[in-house]
Protein backbone atom coordinates (compact mmCIF):
# COMPACT_ATOMS: atom_id res chain seq x y z
CA UNK A 1 0.00 0.00 0.00
CA UNK A 2 1.19 3.41 -0.82
CA UNK A 3 1.12 6.39 1.45
CA UNK A 4 -1.53 8.08 -0.67
CA UNK A 5 -3.88 5.08 -0.32
CA UNK A 6 -3.46 5.17 3.46
CA UNK A 7 -4.17 8.91 3.52
CA UNK A 8 -7.29 8.41 1.39
CA UNK A 9 -8.57 5.64 3.68
CA UNK A 10 -7.87 7.74 6.75
CA UNK A 11 -9.69 10.69 5.19
CA UNK A 12 -12.63 8.41 4.34
CA UNK A 13 -12.78 7.15 7.92
CA UNK A 14 -12.65 10.72 9.25
CA UNK A 15 -15.48 11.76 6.93
CA UNK A 16 -17.56 8.76 8.07
CA UNK A 17 -17.02 9.63 11.74
CA UNK A 18 -17.89 13.28 11.15
CA UNK A 19 -21.06 12.26 9.27
CA UNK A 20 -22.16 10.02 12.13
CA UNK A 21 -21.47 12.78 14.66
CA UNK A 22 -23.53 15.22 12.60
CA UNK A 23 -26.41 12.74 12.40
CA UNK A 24 -26.24 12.15 16.16
CA UNK A 25 -26.17 15.90 16.79
CA UNK A 26 -29.22 16.41 14.58
CA UNK A 27 -31.16 13.59 16.25
CA UNK A 28 -30.27 14.93 19.71
CA UNK A 29 -31.30 18.46 18.74
CA UNK A 30 -34.61 17.18 17.34
CA UNK A 31 -35.32 15.14 20.47
CA UNK A 32 -34.51 18.06 22.78
CA UNK A 33 -36.68 20.40 20.72
CA UNK A 34 -39.59 17.98 20.94
CA UNK A 35 -39.04 17.60 24.67
CA UNK A 36 -38.94 21.37 25.21
CA UNK A 37 -42.05 22.01 23.14
CA UNK A 38 -44.00 18.99 24.34
CA UNK A 39 -46.92 19.53 26.64
CA UNK A 40 -47.07 16.07 28.10
CA UNK A 41 -47.07 16.11 31.88
CA UNK A 42 -48.52 19.59 32.19
CA UNK A 43 -52.12 18.47 32.25
CA UNK A 44 -51.96 16.54 35.57
CA UNK A 45 -50.17 19.46 37.20
CA UNK A 46 -52.76 21.91 35.96
CA UNK A 47 -55.59 19.70 37.20
CA UNK A 48 -53.91 19.42 40.60
CA UNK A 49 -53.60 23.20 40.82
CA UNK A 50 -57.28 23.64 39.95
CA UNK A 51 -58.33 21.09 42.58
CA UNK A 52 -56.14 22.78 45.19
CA UNK A 53 -57.62 26.18 44.38
CA UNK A 54 -61.14 24.77 44.62
CA UNK A 55 -60.32 23.26 48.03
CA UNK A 56 -59.08 26.62 49.30
CA UNK A 57 -62.22 28.35 48.05
CA UNK A 58 -64.46 25.74 49.72
CA UNK A 59 -62.66 26.09 53.06
CA UNK A 60 -62.87 29.89 52.92
CA UNK A 61 -66.59 29.81 52.06
CA UNK A 62 -67.21 27.34 54.88
CA UNK A 63 -65.35 29.50 57.39
CA UNK A 64 -67.12 32.69 56.33
CA UNK A 65 -70.71 31.45 56.17
CA UNK A 66 -71.02 28.33 58.32
CA UNK A 67 -68.43 28.66 61.08
CA UNK A 68 -70.77 30.37 63.54
CA UNK A 69 -73.24 27.49 63.17
CA UNK A 70 -70.63 24.77 63.63
CA UNK A 71 -68.24 26.47 66.07
CA UNK A 72 -69.68 25.01 69.30
CA UNK A 73 -69.81 21.48 67.88
CA UNK A 74 -66.24 21.79 66.60
CA UNK A 75 -65.04 22.95 70.01
CA UNK A 76 -66.82 20.05 71.72
CA UNK A 77 -65.34 17.58 69.26
CA UNK A 78 -61.87 19.10 69.76
CA UNK A 79 -62.16 18.76 73.55
CA UNK A 80 -63.29 15.14 73.20
CA UNK A 81 -60.29 14.36 70.98
CA UNK A 82 -57.89 16.04 73.41
CA UNK A 83 -59.44 14.11 76.29
CA UNK A 84 -59.13 10.83 74.38
CA UNK A 85 -55.47 11.52 73.55
CA UNK A 86 -54.68 12.30 77.16
CA UNK A 87 -56.52 9.16 78.25
CA UNK A 88 -59.16 10.98 80.28
CA UNK A 89 -61.81 8.28 79.75
CA UNK A 90 -59.51 5.34 80.48
CA UNK A 91 -60.47 3.45 83.60
CA UNK A 92 -57.80 1.43 85.38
Amino acid sequence: MTLQVLKDRMLGAQIAVMSRLAETRDRTRTALTRLARGERGQTPTEYLMIVGFMAVVIVVVFLIWYWNNVKSEAQTWSKNVQNAIKGGNVKP
